[in-house]
């Protein structure tokens, strides 16, 4: 989680979806939950479908399709990763009802930040580790913070520097997509029936990905 102007403001814990409700107060302490980010396809209502998705359908086709494709809810993995992310989302849904509860795609929500040109091939595993990297030594993750957190953004953007593992930063860009979502600025990508994408604001999107979308 994101705790602006805490002295930990960037906190973290590894656990297996069914023990998050456990862990979040630890995490959350004494602040208040605004919107939470979940890796994984969620429809608004929270309900199961088995077919593909509008936000998957887009970021399937060029010029995504081979930097940042999501996985279909139509597969058989797609199936699962629907399945267990709609699960933890009626966990969290009543026991922090004014929480905005977003979808994220880390893997996609970073590589939009950068340049076309700025990435070639890279291996599916490696991806989202790639694109951070590349992210963080543009400076757009830094000015990103400032334009979600302001003044508050500093501690935040230095804590990110600390982050090296997979999972954590992916929780990182979770955290940053709810928080572009609560303050109305994130880019949605889907509709309203199956569910929307959350990237990054409009303007911090490279000029290729702005067009398509």
């Amino acid at each position: 989680m994101i705790a602006p102007g805490d002295r930990e403001p960037v906190r973290y814990a590894h656990v297996r979806a069914g023990d998050a409700l456990a862990a979040i107060p630890r995490l959350v302490r004494d602040r208040a939950i605004v919107a939470i980010g979940v890796d994984g396809p969620l429809r608004p209502d929270l309900s199961l479908t088995a077919k593909a998705r509008a936000c998957e359908r887009r970021l399937g086709r060029a010029p995504f399709h081979r930097s940042c494709k999501p996985g279909s809810t139509a597969a058989p993995l797609g199936q699962l990763l629907h399945a267990e992310a709609t699960r933890l989302a009626r966990l969290l849904q009543p026991e922090y009802p004014r929480a905005q509860i977003v979808e994220a795609f880390p893997t996609a929500f970073l590589r939009t930040l950068l340049a076309e040109d700025a990435v070639g091939q890279v291996p599916r595993g490696r991806k989202s580790q790639v694109y951070w990297d590349l992210c963080a030594a543009d400076g757009v993750l830094r000015r990103l913070c400032a334009a979600l957190y302001g003044a508050a953004s500093a501690p935040i953007a230095a804590a990110f520097t600390r982050l090296t593992q997979r999972d954590v930063r992916a929780a990182a860009i979770c955290a940053l997509s709810a928080r572009a979502a609560a303050l109305g600025l994130a880019t949605r990508v889907g509709d309203a029936e199956d569910g929307w994408i959350a990237l990054a604001p409009r303007r911090f999107l490279a000029d290729w990905a702005r067009r398509a979308l």
